[in-house]
């Protein structure tokens, strides 16, 4: 019972407006039908007309003219009542397919939510915890350096939760991206010197192209990088190469890793939200970290593609951003 009051109170406002869409075709047919007996009664009243006040040929005439007005008037009426019905059914499909993307929509929402709470238990426990251990004194001294540097790592991880939420609610929004001009070198740079400081254990290894600037949005671009970086960690064994090279107007970026990979057929699938890799070979569905990453890329004007030569040969992920248009120009 709890259930069904549930699934009424989310579906209401379409329950009713798919009921007054329904009613609305009985009234057309009523319509139809009632406009069809005026005109037949008006032709029957004419016909009985044109027989009492005219004879021979200009009677065969006027009910000749009679005749094909009454068809035309019912030739309106059909097309007016088919042309009522396809509007109908279109109303249908389109209140059928908003409330199955309302439902996705919320569906996303709550997985949002509840994958946000999760991830925000493990760090906010661990400051915590060490917040309190540095706070009664049971952390020897010459280890607070140690221990105040994993809770930066921590509050790292935070902070990053916290900007891929922001970016997922901007690629759901739809929000126009917030472009600069920004050379790779610095853009680039800046994302490893931060991404080493958190995890100075990874090896990534990255040697620059020509210096070449780009119109991208700085944050999204980290979030992306970030996001590829991670999965490069938990998958590839923390062994990365970043290659780039400038195809025509783009500027390619290439994540490589030589951990589990992927089946080809898995490349699209990758970056579905909420999709997780249920077998071996689908390493890379970390919930929502690869759909943002598309999401943002795309509204930078860029693209976010994966492709692996099979489960166990590796990984290589490439962001595509516009390059500069003085610089694409010159």
């Amino acid at each position: 019972m709890n259930r069904a009051r549930q699934w009424l109170s989310r579906n209401l406002d379409v329950i009713l407006f798919g009921a007054a869409l329904s009613s609305v075709g009985p009234l057309m047919a009523w319509w139809s039908v009632l406009v069809r007996r005026n005109i037949m009664a008006t032709d029957h009243l004419l016909r009985a007309q044109v027989e009492a006040s005219f004879e021979g040929a200009q009677k065969i005439e006027r009910l000749a003219a009679l005749d094909a007005a009454t068809s035309r008037q019912l030739f309106m009426i059909s097309g007016e009542s088919t042309l009522a019905g396809f509007l109908l059914c279109v109303l249908a499909v389109v209140l059928f397919v908003v409330a199955r993307q309302r439902r996705r929509e919320t569906q996303r929402l709550q997985s949002m939510l509840q994958l946000t709470t999760h991830q925000l238990k493990t760090p906010l426990a661990g400051v915590r915890a060490l917040l309190q251990s540095l706070g009664n004194g049971s952390i020897p001294a010459e280890l607070h350096p140690r221990f105040i540097s994993q809770g930066i790592a921590e509050c790292d991880r935070l902070e990053h939760l916290v900007e891929t939420t922001l970016a997922y609610q901007r690629a759901v929004g739809r929000q126009a991206a917030r472009t600069e001009v920004v050379t790779t070198r610095e853009l680039v740079t800046q994302i490893l010197d931060h991404r080493r400081a958190t995890f100075p254990e990874d090896e990534v290894k990255w040697q620059p192209s020509a210096e070449l600037a780009v119109e991208c949005d700085r944050d999204a671009v980290r979030v992306v990088l970030e996001n590829l970086l991670d999965n490069a960690r938990k998958y590839g064994g923390g062994k990365v190469e970043l290659a780039d090279v400038t195809r025509g107007s783009k500027w390619r970026l290439e994540v490589r890793d030589h951990g589990q990979g992927f089946p080809h057929s898995d490349a699209e699938r990758l970056f579905e939200p909420f999709e997780r890799g249920g077998g071996a070979g689908v390493a890379h569905g970390s919930g929502l970290g690869l759909y943002i990453s598309r999401q943002l890329a795309r509204r930078m004007q860029g693209e976010l593609t994966a492709t692996s030569e099979g489960p166990g040969k590796g990984s290589t992920f490439a962001l595509e951003l516009p390059v500069a248009k003085e610089v694409a120009r010159g």
